[in-house]
């Protein structure tokens, strides 16, 4: 058995472990009204592309990154990285800020200006994560 400082999360071994919990439609339609950035970036092919989108409730306590299929590498970071701030004690509402005041080119991600949807769902399929 390992010492417990040298044991290494299954996310950190594999990035692609983040992605647990598919979104479904069902769920989808749960939450609404949201409010959403969409994110371009390098699809897992090379070309450049829309890689997800960054969501917050209207109330700001849930939120998330909600990952292109065509974008599997670089959207599932974006993802982790969501996560990962959560678990340091930021809100939903930080996270989604930081990123909205990066609008624009930011490294080598173009980030939209905030948008609002009716639901989760239609997010979800601008996304074509449905």
């Amino acid at each position: 058995m390992e010492p417990e400082d040298m044991r290494v999360e299954n996310e950190e071994l594999f990035p692609l472990a983040a992605l647990r919990d598919p979104v479904t439609a069902p769920d989808a339609l749960a939450e609404g009204p949201v409010r959403f950035l969409l994110v371009s970036g390098e699809l897992d092919d090379g070309r450049w592309g829309s890689i997800g989108a960054f969501w917050l409730s209207i109330d700001g306590t849930r939120g998330g990154f909600i990952v292109a299929p065509q974008a599997i590498w670089q959207g599932s970071e974006m993802a982790r990285s969501f996560r990962g701030a959560l678990s340091r004690s930021w809100r939903a509402e930080d996270v989604y800020r930081y990123w909205q005041r990066q609008v624009g080119a930011a490294g080598s991600l173009m980030i939209d200006p905030q948008q609002h949807a009716d639901t989760l769902f239609h997010v979800a399929r601008r996304v074509g994560a449905l």
